[in-house]
């Protein structure tokens, strides 16, 4: 990184909206109702289902999954990344569980470990995990925490979730964040895509086409149901922020749904705006992984598409393809304005995520 920006860095603040913590099966075990605290430490059966794909590339990947385990983990990225508030989140997509007793436990142990491990004593900020196997639950579970001054979002993972959720049976979810003022954080997961898209998941030959399509196919109909089943115009005080599938594919998505939509407009009859008004009213997008186009101005024609209203800057960190601040930043120094960089880095997500300060 050069010097001017190193400087540049140092002098902005910075709001992190995607850090992951990791939760060890023993950690949260503390906090699962039984049977399932059991089943996780008496029985031989894995209880958290994964792929066989090899992300670590045989070992020439360093597997930074389980670093992030206490406070003082995020301390010391905040002090190396120079990232002064980092929006946290527990991680685990609770749809892909196939058992939805266990899915209710796992959402409210989440919950419980997230502050009781890393806000109740802290300053940091957090999404709630939900699970959306029974929406009244999950409605349940976000008015016992919903009021939380540290809780600032409501996380719903996008991999192994059925129906997809814009489907009306999620309304008792969108309602509740609505009365609480929390907006919806939709998450993409490559090492889930074999939930999402099984057939694909097995013909696949290495991770590099999983991990390609996994994100942005997630985020891309999770996009397409809430639009098309007019959860923004049913729910019209609640904002969404999709994170983890980086920016290109939202101009295609926005620019799509709105020729389908003038030309199929009688089945989708609560729409009273187009996808891309809804979209660039409500809808806010995390930069990670942002890609790497050959030519550096074909990104500046992205982040102009998206504007500095609707982007927002996140790392992934801890996982070992995370983007640091600077990778976003060469583009927003080189191309934008100070204003705009300043609303992408900071002013953007302290009114996404309705920040106190």
């Amino acid at each position: 990184m050069s010097q001017t920006a190193a400087h540049a860095l140092a002098e902005t603040t910075v709001v992190d909206t995607d850090v992951h913590i990791t939760v060890e099966e023993e950690a949260i075990a503390e906090y699962l109702e039984e049977p399932y605290r059991s089943s996780i430490t008496d029985s031989p059966h894995p209880m958290f289902p994964s792929s066989s794909w090899d992300q670590r590339m045989g070992g020439k990947i360093d597997d930074y999954f389980s670093e992030f385990t206490g406070p003082e983990d995020v301390r010391q990225f905040q002090e190396d990344f120079e990232i002064e508030y980092p929006i946290i989140n527990t991680f685990e997509p609770l749809g892909k569980f196939s058992q939805p007793d266990l899915a209710m436990s796992l959402m409210r142990a989440y919950n419980d470990y997230l502050l009781d491990r890393f806000l109740d004593d802290y300053d940091f900020l957090g999404l709630a995990a939900v699970a959306t196997q029974r929406p009244e639950e999950a409605a349940a579970e976000i008015e016992r925490i919903g009021d939380n001054d540290q809780i600032v979002g409501l996380y719903l993972g996008t991999s192994g979730e059925y129906p997809p959720l814009g489907d009306p049976s999620n309304d008792p979810i969108y309602r509740a964040a609505e009365d609480h003022d929390l907006p919806i954080v939709f998450h993409g997961n490559g090492e889930e895509f074999m939930f999402d898209f099984p057939l694909h998941n097995k013909g696949f030959n290495n991770y590099f086409e999983v991990q390609s399509l996994g994100h942005p196919w997630q985020q891309m109909a999770t996009m397409a149901s809430v639009i098309g089943e007019g959860v923004p115009a049913k729910f019209p005080d609640l904002d969404f922020v999709f994170l983890e599938a980086g920016i290109g594919w939202v101009p295609y998505m926005m620019h799509r749904m709105n020729k389908i939509y003038r030309m199929r407009r009688s089945e989708v009859p609560l729409l009273e705006q187009s996808p891309e008004e809804y979209i660039r009213d409500r809808f806010y997008i995390g930069s990670q992984p942002l890609g790497e186009p050959n030519r550096s101005e074909d990104m500046k024609r992205m982040i102009e598409t998206l504007g500095a209203d609707m982007l927002m800057f996140a790392t992934d960190y801890p996982h070992w393809d995370f983007d640091h601040l600077e990778e976003l930043d060469k583009y927003l120094q080189h191309y934008f304005t100070e204003e705009e960089r300043q609303k992408i880095l900071y002013e953007t997500p302290v009114e996404a995520f309705r920040l106190p300060f």
